[in-house]
């Protein structure tokens, strides 16, 4: 047994282990870690916070609107408080308080040591962390965006919202994307191939299949909102015109790319509630859960039809018949996969053992909380009962009996079933039950009489009203709800601070439970597991306890890697954050942001180029970690630039003033570029297989020769751009000018970045450092570079080519 082992050797199953200090979050090695369970500590503690600042803004909010004509805050400031409460609560609060459970709990529900990129981990939490301060940093300034949180154009305009809020609320949201866009390749990689051996996907535990769903809905949804996004900073920051009617501009598009992304962000943040539920049942009812692979297929087709419903959000906006019976079906059907995990749950606790724990409370209430949602939410599939109530307070109720009755109460049954495992002591029973009846009275106190308020008329996103339209008493009794979910909240603080400072300590497997994280002690170690665990089935250590005799034994004890901390993954986030208060601020400070950040990349790239954490499989697929990555990236870069073209397409024709293509397009110009392009492909396969076969020579030549090639392409596309320029087209031109430019000039930084990458490599095998061993890491890149040459084949196909 080697020294780390014997360090860090795990109890006995149902052995207390000596009780933990208290955390010290102020020491370097939590600023520097890259062990998931820490990660996980620090988005939960992180996410807590937001949820309390939300939850705040949500309190004066209530206080405002308690009686008829109140004076606590103003228009404006009441316009800023719902818009910071909704984006705090969606991005800041709800999915990073899951990404808590993921980056702590999937490991080890899968009998894995780390995730498949630790580093990357922690990236994605610092970055998290940039974007949450930045948004906040709004108050500071004095601006807090004020358009609501899904920022409708135009009121997003420079027009109608003259002042920085929307720009700190748009770079914030670029930012958070970033982050949650990282965490999600790296979780796809890690349940697909860091699986222990035996672990078939259809043996994983519900919640990692909930979160498998969830990364992939990351991965696919986030593109669109961001090239939303991108198009709403280029026309307030350099006057483009993809949102300005009188240019020809469609404000539909905006609520398309934002609905094409906040639909399946409903499932985004439900989806690991129902996981949670779903582990919680069986432990507590001590049975397995009734039909788990239904309840898996259930999930994936949850998150499958959630790109198909977006537009029952815009049954407003005019889009026709077609389109509005198209996606009322479509939100009807939803509902089925919905429905069925209702029952599932249901027949798990019928005739089960019934523990009576605060989690049980919290998931079983789960079940009837979100059920009222749902069948509200049945209600908008038809149109003229969405157009009846749209924009009303039966949608705001709708709305929380998913996100809270849902979501929050999902977190709160994970939090009370795992807070033994993740601190090694017990939270207090008697005030969970507490924390959870004042919860569940108070959140249906303020929600449920909401769906009486908005059938009677009264609007979202007022903030006063007359004492003539009969909303008083149940605007007060809502308020007085309001506060009863606070005193719940504050119940839980108090039980853990109790917890954490006294608490009973928890053996490894205090439920008894059916899961591999039980396995191991409480708190887990740093390497999680002694030997990887046998997998005997699903609830494969509820079979290792009570099933048959004759349990395989374990694996044969293996050596264990630990990652090295890492402090590039803060360097990176405050090279981020200097980015964004320069875009607000001054150009100069924007380049320093970018200097620090492209630094901190590189240095983050190579620190283990010889030993890189991710090289070791346990299971799973058996492929590369890098391999599996850039294929999911490349997935979502699909979406990016399907979202780009599709644009181009929707407003190509459509421009008011300017020059029309035909006119200014250099076809036999672009023709050359796009056959350089291509035959640096060629180059790029040529250098893949002198570095499979270790001729350095033949490597740096054609390494060379394909980033050499895509220098040139770029060097014909600014040509090609100065002469746009001199005879008149430029962003602001028109909308031709704006579409074609920002998409291609995003596939021109693809390029750039495909070059720095290739330079880099080229870099590493001068100075003796890439091999045949490194292969994969040439394979990756030109995996990337012959994704941005088959896109450019698309690019010029239909800009260029097709009249």
């Amino acid at each position: 047994m080697t020294r780390v082992e014997r360090r860090h050797r795990a109890p006995l199953a149902g052995h207390p282990r000596s009780a933990p200090a208290p955390w010290v979050l102020a020491t370097a090695s939590w600023l520097t870690t890259v062990d998931h369970k820490r990660i996980g500590i620090l988005y939960g503690v992180t996410a807590f916070a937001f949820f309390l600042l939300g939850g705040l803004e949500a309190l004066v909010i209530r206080l405002q609107l308690a009686a008829p004509g109140a004076h606590v805050v103003s228009a404006g400031t009441y316009n800023a408080l719902f818009t910071m409460h909704g984006t705090t609560m969606v991005f800041l609060a709800i999915m990073p308080l899951n990404a808590a459970f993921f980056n702590y709990m999937v490991p080890l529900l899968i009998g894995a040591r780390d995730v498949a990129f630790p580093r990357l981990n922690a990236l994605s939490y610092w970055i998290f962390l940039v974007g949450g301060l930045f948004l906040n940093a709004s108050f500071l300034a004095g601006t807090p965006p004020d358009v609501g949180w899904f920022g409708y154009a135009n009121l997003t305009s420079k027009q109608f919202s003259p002042t920085q809020g929307v720009d700190f609320w748009l770079l914030s949201l670029l930012i958070l994307g970033v982050s949650s866009m990282i965490a999600a390749i790296n979780f796809i990689v890690t349940i697909l191939n860091m699986h222990a051996p035996g672990m078939r996907l259809m043996r994983m535990p519900v919640f990692v299949w909930m979160t498998l769903v969830v990364q992939f809905l990351i991965v696919l949804a986030f593109p669109p909102i961001t090239v939303g996004l991108i198009f709403l900073m280029f026309d307030r920051f350099f006057s483009t015109h993809f949102y300005d009617v009188a240019a020809g501009g469609d404000l539909h598009l905006w609520q398309h790319l934002f609905w094409i992304f906040g639909h399946p962000e409903v499932y985004i943040l439900i989806l690991p509630a129902f996981g949670i539920v779903s582990e919680v049942l069986p432990t507590f009812a001590r049975k397995p859960l009734f039909g788990a692979p239904v309840v898996i297929y259930s999930g994936v087709l949850i998150g499958f039809f959630g790109f198909g419903v977006w537009s029952h959000h815009m049954f407003a906006a005019g889009m026709g018949p077609v389109a509005d019976a198209a996606f009322s079906v479509a939100t009807m059907l939803i509902a089925i996969p919905t429905g069925v995990k209702i029952f599932n749950w249901l027949a798990t606790l019928w005739g089960g053992t019934i523990r009576a724990t605060t989690a049980l409370h919290f998931a079983v209430g789960l079940v009837g909380l979100f059920t009222i949602g749902g069948l509200s939410g049945i209600m908008h599939a038809s149109p003229p009962v969405d157009l009846q109530q749209t924009d009303s307070y039966f949608v705001v109720a709708h709305l929380h009996y998913v996100l809270i009755g849902g979501s929050l109460f999902g977190l709160f049954a994970g939090a009370y079933y795992w807070w033994p495992k993740m601190t090694g002591r017990f939270l207090d029973e008697r005030l969970g039950k507490l924390n959870f009846w004042i919860l569940f009275a108070g959140f249906n106190t303020t929600f449920f009489p909401q769906h009486y308020l908005g059938a009677i008329g009264m609007p979202r996103r007022i903030y006063t009203y007359a004492e003539a339209t009969g909303w008083t008493l149940w605007n007060a009794v809502s308020t007085v709800g309001a506060f009863g979910i606070a005193a719940g909240v504050l119940v839980f603080m108090v039980n853990a601070w109790r917890s954490l400072r006294a608490g009973a300590p928890a053996p490894a497997d205090p439920w008894d439970g059916r899961t591999l994280e039980w396995r191991t002690s409480s708190p887990p170690p740093p390497h999680d597991f002694d030997t990887i665990p046998p997998i005997l089935g699903r609830d494969t250590f509820w079979r290792e306890k009570y099933g048959p005799r004759g349990v395989p034994p374990a694996p044969a004890h293996e050596r264990i890697h630990l990652p090295a901390p890492s402090h590039w993954p803060v360097v990176v986030g405050l090279g981020m954050a200097v980015s964004a208060v320069g875009a607000l601020t001054h150009g100069t400070i924007v380049l320093v942001g970018a200097l620090v950040t492209v630094v901190g990349i590189f240095r983050f790239a190579l620190e283990h180029h010889r030993t890189p954490a991710h090289a070791h499989q346990i299971g799973g697929l058996g492929l590369d970690h890098r391999k599996v990555a850039m294929w999911v990236f490349l997935g979502s870069e699909c979406f990016l630039f399907g979202t780009l073209i599709a644009t181009y397409l929707a407003y190509r024709g459509k421009s008011v003033v300017g020059p029309e293509p035909h006119e200014i397009l250099n076809i036999p110009l672009t023709t050359i570029s796009t056959f350089d392009l291509l035959m640096s492909s060629l180059l790029m396969v040529l250098a893949l297989a002198a570095v499979e076969r270790d001729d350095r020579r033949q490597a740096r030549l054609w390494l060379f020769g394909t980033a050499f090639f895509g220098l040139i392409f770029l060097g014909f596309q600014a040509w090609e751009f100065t002469q746009f320029v001199g005879e008149g087209l430029t962003l602001q031109r028109n909308l031709f000018g704006s579409t074609f430019f920002v998409l291609t000039g995003f596939h021109g930084g693809h390029v750039t970045v495909g070059v720095v990458w290739l330079l880099s490599l080229w870099l590493l095998d001068l100075r003796g450092r890439l091999g045949a061993t490194d292969a994969v890491k040439v394979e990756v890149a030109g995996l990337y570079w012959h994704f941005v040459d088959v896109v450019w084949i698309v690019i010029f196909t239909l800009v260029y080519l097709i009249p």
